[in-house]
């Protein structure tokens, strides 16, 4: 699959909802480390927040967020039908992250080795967000500006990584929420 990009997904509206839900719950972990990975690497995601709604394991930690996602991922198929583009459905991992300055999360990676057949989405959640602050997403070295509810759909496969926002987001966090999909 080629890197996609696709423009507000999420309205204004739920991208204030959400932000504002997701960044008053009480359940990000801080000291966290991601999922073991699926092939071989000495790093795991690790010193950031992280919200987790349903692990790579398939344990659904949180349900109504699960069903939210979900929705999202048919709401992605849908579109991606009027272009031509075959897409999973299944909801195998979501997670959100908060990254800032200095973030250690941010290392080039993929998300799954050459075995597996899943594609990853990147939802940028922050309703605000200002160029110069940075964060932007990179896939495959193509840079993908961050860009209130917008979606980055890649093979998950494929090398990425964020770019570190700047200090001074005036009490904006930079919000992704992560899934992979398979079929």
């Amino acid at each position: 699959m080629k890197t996609i990009l696709l423009d507000d997904i999420l309205s204004e509206r739920e991208l204030y909802f959400v932000y504002k839900e997701i960044t008053n719950a009480s359940t990000w972990s801080v000291t966290t480390t991601s999922d073991r990975v699926e092939y071989p690497s000495n790093k795991q995601f690790a010193g950031g927040a992280r919200f987790s709604v349903k692990s790579g394991n398939g344990t659904v930690l949180n349900y109504p967020l699960y069903f939210w996602g979900q929705t999202l991922v048919y709401r992605i198929v849908k579109i991606l039908e009027q272009k031509n583009i075959g897409m999973h459905t299944k909801l195998k991992r979501m997670w959100f992250l908060s990254t800032t300055n200095g973030s250690p999360l941010h290392f080039l990676h993929p998300d799954m080795d050459e075995n597996n057949n899943t594609h990853s989405i990147l939802f940028f959640i922050t309703p605000v967000w200002r160029t110069g602050w940075r964060g932007s997403f990179y896939v495959d070295g193509e840079e993908f500006k961050f860009k209130p509810g917008s979606a980055v759909i890649f093979d998950s496969k494929e090398y990425h990584t964020g770019e570190d926002p700047i200090s001074e987001t005036y009490n904006w966090q930079r919000i992704t929420l992560n899934m992979i999909v398979e079929g």
